[in-house]
């Protein structure tokens, strides 16, 4: 295969040979972002990140897989150099120089494959109870890898507020979807399916809390999170 002829080139072998010509320049990217990283600037690591990839895509690739050492990339690239020998040790060199990145890389090639945005959530939760105003809260704080991406501090009843509206939301896609006739992956419908068990126990646990602590039901017709009565 003739290399300096870019359109008989496809990926994977056409970003490493992107990364081949200008390593040196990707390296002082790199240098940059884990320099954030070590700083404990989890927000900027991936914003430089997401820059990287908008204007480097291929190469953003290479670096990403190499770091997370995908067995099947590797396969890929030595099948397409055939008889010549593919550039694997350098590919691992950069894998081993930036490994302390390879969770926001994994996380932005997530978003740019997949078209998600801060994937992979994950929950922190603490739980608070204040005398005076006789309020439960539960203490939220949503992270995405090491970005923080928000808090929120409150009762139950305004947590069941924003549960209700992803619910409602996500009901409402489903069924765009489904009108669409557009299919969904079937890892993805086994998913719902699971969730779907799971909110039902949590609501019928819920539901049996309600009953034995049932109140008599007031005329006033109070928001879950507008009840400033104990001023």
């Amino acid at each position: 295969m003739d290399t300096s002829d870019e359109s008989t080139v496809e990926p994977p072998r056409a970003w490493v040979e992107d990364f081949l010509d200008s390593e040196a320049e990707i390296r002082g990217v790199l240098d940059d972002v884990r320099e954030a990283h070590v700083l404990g600037e989890s927000e900027t690591v991936r914003e430089k990140l997401r820059a990287f990839a908008q204007t480097e895509n291929g190469i953003f690739r290479v670096v990403a897989l190499a770091v997370l050492d995908v067995e099947t990339f590797y396969t890929d690239l030595n099948d397409q150099y055939e008889d010549e020998t593919a550039p694997i040790e350098k590919l691992e060199a950069i894998g081993s120089d930036f490994d302390r990145l390879a969770d926001d890389l994994e996380l932005v090639l997530s978003e740019r494959m997949n078209e998600f945005r801060n994937p992979r959530p994950g929950l922190r939760r603490g739980f608070r109870y204040s005398e005076e105003t006789q309020l439960p809260r539960l203490d939220y704080d949503v992270y995405s890898g090491d970005v923080k991406l928000c808090q929120f501090i409150h009762p139950p009843s305004q947590a069941l507020v924003l549960v209700q509206s992803i619910l409602n939301s996500t009901r409402k896609l489903l069924e765009q979807v489904d009108a669409n006739g557009d299919p969904i992956a079937e890892a993805e419908q086994e998913r719902i399916a699971n969730m779907h068990n799971h909110l039902s126990e949590e609501l019928a646990e819920m539901a049996a809390y309600i009953e034995t602590t049932a109140v008599e039901e007031s005329d006033n017709d109070l928001e879950p999170f507008d009840d400033y009565s104990f001023y």
